[in-house]
Order: C-alpha cells, then sequence, then structure tokens
C-alpha cells in the first residue's frame, strides 16, 4: 500500500463525508429512536479511521485528471523562495501551519485538563448522607466496584463526573427525592463505566489533528449531547414505563433548579445536563420515553456491514494527475496507465519510462513508490 498527497487529500473528503453524514442523522430523531446513538457514534468511528488510515492500496483505480489536479498539483508542489538550498513549498508552508497549530491545540488540551484538576482538588465540600447513601447503594450493585469521590460545592454549575482513572461526582447543592438523585447519580456513574471521559479527550485529540476543519467543531459541540443521550438510554435500558417518566422529570427538576447556571462542559468533564438547547431537550425527552425499536441481529450487521462496506469503497477510486513529462519538453501533461505504459530497468539501476511505445522519461527507484508508477509492469530490453 502506497501514501501520497493525493491519497491523503482523498483520506481529508471521506472523513468529511462521514463527519457530516453522522451530524445530519444527529439531529433525525425518528432514525435516532429506532437505531440509537450507537449506530451514529460507529459513523464517527469509520470516519475517524478513514482519516488516520491514508493508503493508497494497489487495486485501487486511479482516475486521471488532466486540468485541475495537476494545476493543483503545481500550486501546492512548486517551490516558491529557498532556505540554505532546500526548496521550501506552498504545500511546505501548510503543514507546517497544520503541524504547529495541531501542537498549540494539544497544548492547550493539556494544559486545560491540569489547571481543571488543580480546581477541583481546592474545591471544599460539604457532606450530605443523602447522596452518600444512595451511592454507596450503586457502587454495591455495580461491576466491576470502584473507589469514588463525591465533591458538593456552591462552585458547580452542574452535575458531573471527572477523572479519567478514579472517578469523582461534583454536585450542586440541590433539593432532590431519593429517587431523583438515585438517577443522577446513575447517570454520572454510567458515564465512568462506559469511558465516556476516554471518548471526549480521543476525539479532542482528533480534533487537534483538525482544527482547520469546520465539522469537526460540529460534531464537537454535539458530542457531550450524544453520550448524554447514550448514557440516558443504558439507565433506562431496562426501566418501566412510569421509571423511565420519573427520569425524564428528575432531569427537569435538575433544570429547573439550576435555571440560573449555565452549563459549561469541559474536556475533564461529562455531566448530567449539557445543553439548554430546546429542541435537544425535547430530543432526549421522547429517545428517554420511548425505548429503542427491537432490531434484528440481522439487520444490525446488515447496517454495520453496510457503513464498514462504504468505507471499504472509499479506497476503490483515487484522483491524481496525470503524469508530466520530462521538464525538458513543452508537452502537456500525459496519461499513463498500465494499458499503455511500461517501465524498463538498465544498467544504471534507475528505469526508463515508456509510454505508447516512446521514451518518455528516467527514473530512480524510490521514485516509483506512488501511483501510477508502482503500478506499471516492468519489461526487460528483450521484452520490448
Amino acid at each position: 500500500m502506497d501514501t501520497s498527497i493525493f491519497s491523503f487529500i482523498m483520506s481529508l473528503i471521506w472523513c468529511s463525508i462521514f463527519l457530516l453524514f453522522a451530524a445530519i442523522l444527529r439531529r433525525k430523531t425518528d432514525f435516532v429512536l429506532k437505531y440509537g446513538v450507537s449506530f451514529i457514534l460507529l459513523i464517527l468511528i469509520i470516519g475517524i479511521a478513514r482519516l488516520l488510515l491514508p493508503f493508497e492500496p494497489h487495486f485501487a483505480i486511479v482516475i486521471h485528471a488532466t486540468s485541475i489536479m495537476p494545476a493543483l498539483q503545481r500550486f501546492l508542489t512548486d517551490s516558491i523562495f529557498q532556505i540554505r538550498d532546500i526548496s521550501i513549498s506552498l504545500f511546505d508552508i501548510f503543514m507546517s501551519i497544520w503541524a504547529i497549530g495541531s501542537l498549540v491545540y494539544l497544548s492547550s488540551i493539556f494544559i486545560g485538563i491540569s489547571k481543571a484538576a488543580r480546581r477541583i482538588r481546592n474545591l471544599s465540600s460539604s457532606y450530605d448522607p443523602q447522596v452518600q447513601r444512595i451511592m454507596d447503594a450503586i457502587i454495591l450493585d455495580s461491576k466491576p466496584k470502584q473507589k469514588y469521590r463525591i465533591i458538593i460545592s456552591d462552585d458547580i454549575a452542574s452535575p458531573m463526573l471527572v477523572g479519567f482513572f478514579a472517578p469523582t461526582v461534583l454536585l450542586p447543592p440541590m433539593s432532590l427525592s431519593d429517587e431523583e438523585m438515585r438517577f443522577v447519580l446513575l447517570h454520572e456513574w454510567n458515564h465512568f463505566l462506559h469511558k465516556h471521559l476516554w471518548i471526549k479527550l480521543l476525539f479532542n485529540v482528533l480534533c487537534a489533528l483538525m482544527w482547520w476543519n469546520p465539522l469537526m467543531y460540529m460534531i464537537k459541540s454535539d458530542l457531550d449531547y450524544i453520550l448524554e443521550v447514550s448514557c440516558d438510554r443504558l439507565v433506562v435500558k431496562s426501566f418501566e414505563d412510569d421509571e423511565r417518566l420519573g427520569y425524564v422529570e428528575s432531569t427537569l427538576e435538575v433544570m429547573k433548579q439550576l435555571i440560573n447556571s449555565k452549563p459549561h462542559p469541559s474536556l475533564y468533564s461529562i455531566g448530567f445536563v449539557s445543553t439548554a438547547d430546546p429542541e435537544k431537550i425535547v430530543q432526549r425527552s421522547e429517545l428517554i420515553l420511548f425505548p429503542p425499536q427491537k432490531i434484528s441481529r440481522r439487520i444490525q450487521k446488515t447496517l454495520a456491514a453496510t457503513i464498514l462496506g462504504l468505507m471499504v469503497a472509499s479506497y476503490l477510486f483515487i484522483v491524481q494527475p496525470t503524469a508530466p513529462p520530462p521538464k525538458s519538453t513543452n508537452e502537456e501533461y500525459i496519461n499513463i496507465s498500465p494499458e499503455n505504459s511500461y517501465l524498463c530497468p538498465n544498467e544504471y539501476g534507475t528505469y526508463k519510462l515508456f509510454v505508447d511505445g516512446k521514451y518518455v522519461d528516467t527514473f530512480n527507484p524510490d521514485e516509483l513508490e506512488s501511483k501510477p508508477y508502482s503500478s506499471l509492469p516492468i519489461k526487460n530490453k528483450e521484452d520490448h
């Protein structure tokens, strides 16, 4: 498998398509009711995987572009100035800006985590026997059992979970019934059990790598909400209808008591109330009240296979410019394919390129690692 600037561009395009698809589906309540948020998360995972695997397999069909792509190639790769005999192209500048932006973004992530952890360590907490009793009961039924910490403070805006390894539940002072408090704590504990903080961290790292792509920020703005809904579904999956209604009422009661506190989701935390958007609140309530429809394993496998098939299909085609002729000629770009071209090794360890039976240029072996040259047949002198 080869990697080139064009396989990388194709990878960026396909990743963006998957991200856009996931963002559109998130807003389709009927779809989420039927298939749940797991399907949307799968699409996100596939899109991210496509970005991280920008390969150009040997079975890929090369689509030769004769105008736009060659012009783009020249625009990006032609030298615009030199520094100590090192040619610098626009592509080099773009990649440098990309790398610097990613490093700055990554630094801000880990500095933010460090500052948040320090602030939480300095929070003073009040003891609440109700919270302690209910949380102990939840841990008793939990597998695996895990040590935890609870902080109740006026400095906390809304219920949330922090801690990648040692979970801490943060709560503002609230007046809730035992059932309402149980729902809140169950929700936060399920965030820890299902590694939602790690998912959030991973996605933010990916945002650092794709900081220039607006689609990443579109998904990022929805990520807390998607994880909230996913956690809701996990908590209520075995609930009866009256318990589901009680869970929704508990959510609304928490929002009511914290109406003057703005939720401010951060990378380090994940909470019970991540948004005040009315459209999202209504959708979240519907997704809690109405259990997902039973989907047969056959349909689940078909959907998963379809998404995976799309990923595989994304590798079937790659758009590349037609190869340029020798620099000494004034010919236009020419089409090179296994049908009309071949390589011939010579005694100097290099390869001569022949197109339509005519000699075109000579290449070093390392120049033949990418398409279209890597797919060309090699013929000895006596064969042509």
